[in-house]
């Protein structure tokens, strides 16, 4: 009975530590379309830090967050720098597991980079405006006209 005791807390011994380091913290910088960042948070297991808490720190604010938002379930988490320079990222899950990275933006990344503009022209605006106006017109002339003047 002795030894049995012996081996079990000697099992626990060896297994605890094993359990409690068992999840590590990876980050990977992704980086997808043109002026967007993405990052995925996993797990040295390859699992995904689905939901973890993310925190953006902009270069001009190192000590106070621009953006608090969480990762998707896959462990991505995406962003939008409007400043070159190092963004720190960081990560918790809220079971104790954090990880930051470091991502360097250099490539004038602002969001006007990101996309093109959904304004139109100035020109191609009046245009469409006049359309729109002389299309009433025409309908009011040659459908609702004649129905009014009917009854």
């Amino acid at each position: 009975m002795k030894y049995w005791c012996v081996a079990a807390v000697s099992a626990l011994v060896l297994i605890v530590p094993y359990t409690a380091f068992a999840h590590g913290v990876e980050v990977s910088d992704v980086t997808g379309l043109p002026g967007v960042r993405t990052v995925r948070f996993s797990y040295t297991d390859g699992t995904s830090m689905l939901f973890a808490k993310i925190k953006v720190f902009p270069p001009s604010a190192p000590d106070a967050p621009a953006q608090e938002s969480i990762a998707d379930r896959d462990g991505y988490f995406s962003f939008v720098p409007f400043e070159n320079g190092d963004w720190r990222l960081e990560a918790a899950d809220g079971m104790g597991h954090k990880g930051d990275i470091v991502v360097t933006v250099a490539d004038g990344a602002a969001p006007e980079a990101a996309g093109s503009s959904n304004k139109l022209p100035r020109l191609i605006a009046i245009i469409l405006g006049l359309s729109l106006i002389l299309n009433v017109f025409a309908f009011y002339h040659f459908v609702l006209k004649d129905r009014i003047n009917a009854h």
